[in-house]
C-alpha cells in the first residue's frame, strides 16, 4: 500500500536577477492587473528585531484571492520563516550569503522568487532596523499567460529608485530606450527585452550602438538565427 506523504512541499528559492526588480516593487494599477498580482504581504521584525508582524495588502481581482491560493501562500510563508523570515538577524546572514541584490530602494534591497505550479512569490528583504523588512509580492502565473496571450509582452525597464514598466507595444518601448540610455548613469535605467521578434530585437541594438558610437554589422537574419544575444548595457 502506497502511504500518502503530509509533508509540506518543498519550495526552491533562487535569488533574483536585477532586470527582475520591478516586480518586487510598487506598481501601477495596469501594471498589476498585467502581472496578475493578487496581493502583497508587508512584514517587520519589530524593535527587537524578533517578532513577526504581517499585514495583507490586496494588489488584484478578488477572486484571484482563493482559498487555493491562501493556503499555499501560508505554507511558503512558513518555509521562508525557517530561514530568511526566521528573525532580523537571520534575513541579514540569508541575504549576504546568497545575493539577489536588486536596485531601487533607500538601502540595499535583496529579491528572492518562489515559484510553484500556478503561482510566483517574490519577497522583497530590505535588512535594515527600523523599517519594513520584507515584503512578499504574489503573482497567479495562469493570468499571467492570459493576459499575456492577447498582448504579448515586448520589454521591461526599470531605474534604480524602483519604478518599473512593462511594454507591449514596440514603437514605445523602443522609445523609451532611446530617451532614457543618456541618463542610465544617474537614473539606473536598465531595460530587458523580452519579444523574439527578430526586427525589434535589431533595433533595441542599433539603439544601443548608435548611443555608442558604433555601428550594429548584424543583420535582421543573424537575429533570427539567434547567433546573437544582443547588447547588454553596463551588465544588463
Amino acid at each position: 500500500m502506497t502511504k500518502i506523504s503530509t509533508d509540506p512541499p518543498a519550495f526552491r528559492v533562487r535569488p533574483a536577477q536585477p532586470e527582475e526588480a520591478g516586480a518586487f516593487f510598487a506598481q501601477t494599477p495596469e501594471q498589476y492587473a498585467q502581472m496578475g498580482a493578487i496581493g502583497c504581504v508587508r512584514m517587520d521584525f519589530g524593535k527587537r528585531g524578533t517578532a513577526f508582524w504581517h499585514t495583507w495588502h490586496p494588489r488584484g481581482r478578488e477572486e484571484l484571492n482563493s482559498p487555493e491560493f491562501r493556503a499555499e501562500l501560508q505554507q511558503v510563508v512558513d518555509t521562508l520563516r525557517e530561514t530568511v523570515l526566521k528573525d532580523l538577524s537571520s534575513m541579514r546572514h540569508f541575504c549576504y550569503e546568497n545575493g539577489g541584490k536588486i536596485p531601487g530602494g533607500w538601502s540595499q534591497n535583496y529579491g528572492y522568487v518562489v515559484e510553484t505550479e500556478h503561482y510566483e512569490y517574490c519577497l522583497r528583504c530590505n535588512p535594515v532596523p527600523g523599517d519594513y523588512q520584507a515584503h512578499l509580492l504574489c503573482y497567479d502565473l495562469n493570468e499571467q499567460k492570459i493576459n499575456h496571450a492577447y498582448q504579448p509582452l515586448v520589454g521591461r525597464v526599470h531605474f534604480i529608485n524602483g519604478d518599473a514598466q512593462q511594454f507591449t507595444d514596440a514603437k514605445a518601448y523602443l522609445t523609451c530606450i532611446r530617451e532614457e540610455l543618456p541618463h542610465e548613469a544617474t537614473t539606473g535605467f536598465r531595460f530587458r527585452t523580452i519579444t523574439q521578434d527578430p526586427a525589434i530585437r535589431k533595433a533595441v541594438d542599433d539603439i544601443v550602438y548608435d548611443f555608442y558610437g558604433e555601428e550594429n554589422t548584424h543583420t535582421e537574419e543573424d537575429y533570427k538565427l539567434g547567433s546573437s544575444e544582443g547588447l547588454r548595457m553596463s551588465g544588463m
